[in-house]
């Protein structure tokens, strides 16, 4: 009887392999980059890793006193910073696609924007590698768009710093109930095909400034285990802080069952060479590790349920910083070198997030540093591009040098992507 029953369950399954993996299937499929493409882009690499070796050895040089490394200085510096913005520049023209092909999407960014976007970047969707997206920008917001299908999959503030915190007297404050009606009206604008009747609500606000109208599909998962969502972030003012949609992005249920028994094989779930949690061997405290707090059954490896720890670290903004500006407490991600066309994602979870939180990062073989604010208030529980691309990261460090008392900041963990490789 137990044999009748597994073999009743595995015929179960394997009728939904035939009717319903195949559309599964088409939704992952995505437009490649062309071998000679991608032959051009690793040249340019190789070439831009001997102008910097060579750089290192023969041009201006110091050494970093907070860390001990090698960096460049003077004309060094600024040599590579170009030669890296042409290198960027060629790659992106030798793997984006034609001018006359693009403009399709263009024109349809410019009807819902306002304003003609500008082409930024070729890469693939940080919460699924296998949806190829083209990155764009207007004067106000980033759209990412997936190149198969011509859907918009996310918009994103250039500065999500410009929200304004405090509203005068004169400004207009919406009740929830009329945000939500706002967020409709956007996800029927940006995504006419999704059937909000069939999705579960997940609600959420951050300090009663800023609201996120999230809708859930329980059984389309993302190949890193999230469930598959769309979320509409907007201020009590009514501003669109971003708009996220993943659910052509997720997998659905019947491709989990067959990959638990075996029939598909299991996706390949961020390494640590991809995805640095906090804790653990590729993270440390530099500063002020007493004086932060743990938040558990929250963050990314909580989310997502296939990583560890299931917490994350948060802590007040220091507003009492000394005239030379050094962090209260700085945490850091030491992360694997790799030369490759690199991208930096921060997820910034649903609480104990409201800071302007400013991320610095070395790159270049640790030569140089980068850095951006991030207003975690404007996002939930959601990956956010903060730098890139840059060329083999070093190091990435968080710290609460807000200025501003009484926010806070949360480590939660980063995420490196190539242009055709993202956990």
């Amino acid at each position: 009887m137990k044999y009748l029953l597994q073999k009743l369950i595995l015929v179960a399954l394997l009728i939904a392999f035939l009717i319903g993996v195949a559309p599964v299937l088409a939704q992952e499929s995505i437009t490649t980059i062309s071998p000679d493409a991608q032959q051009e882009k690793e040249r340019l690499l190789d070439e831009y890793k001997a102008a910097l070796e060579y750089e290192l050895e023969h041009g201006e040089t110091t050494v970093d006193l907070d860390g001990g490394a090698t960096i460049l200085t003077g004309e060094s510096a600024v040599k590579m910073n170009s030669l890296w913005q042409e290198t960027v520049r060629q790659i992106e023209a030798a793997i984006g696609r034609p001018d006359e092909v693009r403009a399709v999407t263009e024109n349809q960014i410019a009807e819902i924007d306002g304003s003609y976007p500008s082409y930024v970047s070729r890469a693939v969707f940080s919460y699924n590698s296998k949806v190829a997206i083209e990155k764009y920008k207007t004067e106000k917001y980033y759209y990412t768009v997936d190149i198969a299908s011509g859907q918009i999959l996310e918009i994103m503030p250039v500065d999500s710093t410009r929200f304004r915190r405090a509203f005068d007297d004169k400004e207009t404050v919406y009740s929830q109930d009329e945000l939500e009606k706002m967020a409709l009206a956007y996800i029927s604008t940006f995504s006419k095909d999704i059937d909000i009747s069939l999705l579960e609500p997940v609600f959420g606000e951050k300090s009663g400034r800023n609201y996120f109208f999230r809708w859930e599909n329980p059984a389309n998962k993302l190949p890193d285990g999230m469930t598959s969502f769309v979320q509409v972030g907007l201020s009590a003012k009514g501003d669109l802080l971003n708009f996220v949609n993943t659910l052509p992005a997720g997998i659905k249920q019947e491709r989990v069952l067959l990959q638990q028994i075996g029939i598909f094989p299991m996706p390949a779930l961020a390494s640590f060479n991809e995805l640095y949690a906090n804790g653990g061997g590729y993270w440390s405290w530099l500063d002020g590790s007493s004086l932060a707090t743990t938040k558990s059954n929250a963050g990314y490896c909580y989310i997502a349920g296939w990583c560890s720890p299931k917490n994350f670290y948060w802590s007040y903004t220091d507003a009492t910083t000394s005239p030379e500006n050094e962090p209260y407490i700085r945490g850091m991600w030491d992360v694997n070198p790799s030369s490759q066309y690199i991208y930096l994602y921060a997820f910034i979870p649903s609480t104990n997030a409201t800071a302007y939180s400013r991320y610095t990062a070395s790159y270049d073989n640790g030569t140089q540093w980068d850095g951006a604010t991030i207003d975690q208030e404007a996002f939930s529980n959601v990956s956010v591009s903060v730098l890139g691309p840059h060329f083999n990261y070093g190091v990435v460090r968080l710290d609460n040098d807000d200025d501003i008392a009484g926010y806070k900041v949360a480590w939660d963990e980063v995420l490196l992507c190539t242009s055709d490789q993202c956990p």
